[in-house]
């Protein structure tokens, strides 16, 4: 895998590929600079410091890391996400497609198990908050589910509870690890 691309400011091309995507209003008043907002977005996901700590000349850390969260629970960041994921996507949001799972990565304590299973269906692995064998995964619980189902409507038999007890196994597996080591977390 390629290293990410460090962070600096939009370009023109850039900026005006993701600018229709931003809801510039919501409550409150509309964002001045919607550009020096996401700027200020892109480069706190991109270092390996907590919100608190990034500075930005343009807003408060507070003020961007409300943004942000508006903006991921409007779905920008996921919506963004697809679009950098289609096979004939502008090589200009291809570019950003880091950034892009960087944001998308930090909305799972926000948005919960959808982030997983887009970043998981989109094939995007950077785009999930840990490494994929630890984290739940709602497709295999789901199939997992529907085969106890169909073996709980057949006759209780001995053939049936070795069934089961994989089904039970496999369920463990994919409500993935209580706790990743913060050394396998991805900045």
């Amino acid at each position: 895998m390629p290293h990410p691309r460090p962070w600096s400011p939009l370009t023109d091309a850039e900026y005006a590929l993701l600018a229709p995507h931003l809801p510039l209003t919501g409550p409150g008043r509309p964002i001045a600079d919607p550009r020096a907002r996401l700027d200020a977005i892109f480069q706190a996901v991109t270092s390996t410091l907590p919100w608190r700590h990034t500075r930005s000349p343009h807003a408060a850390t507070d003020t961007v890391h409300r943004t942000f969260r508006r903006w991921a629970r409007a779905g920008v960041w996921s919506r963004l996400l697809k679009l950098a994921a289609r096979k004939r996507a502008p090589k200009t949001l291809r570019r950003l497609i880091d950034w892009i799972a960087a944001c998308h990565r930090r909305t799972y304590r926000i948005l919960g198990l959808p982030v997983l299973a887009l970043a998981r269906r989109l094939n995007i692995p950077n785009a999930l908050p840990g490494p994929s064998w630890m984290l739940p995964d709602p497709n295999l619980s789901e199939m997992v589910h529907r085969c106890v189902f169909w073996a709980l409507s057949q006759p209780l038999t001995q053939a049936i509870r070795p069934y089961l007890r994989n089904c039970i196994r496999l369920l463990r597996t994919a409500e993935g690890r209580r706790r990743i080591p913060a050394s396998l977390i991805p900045q």
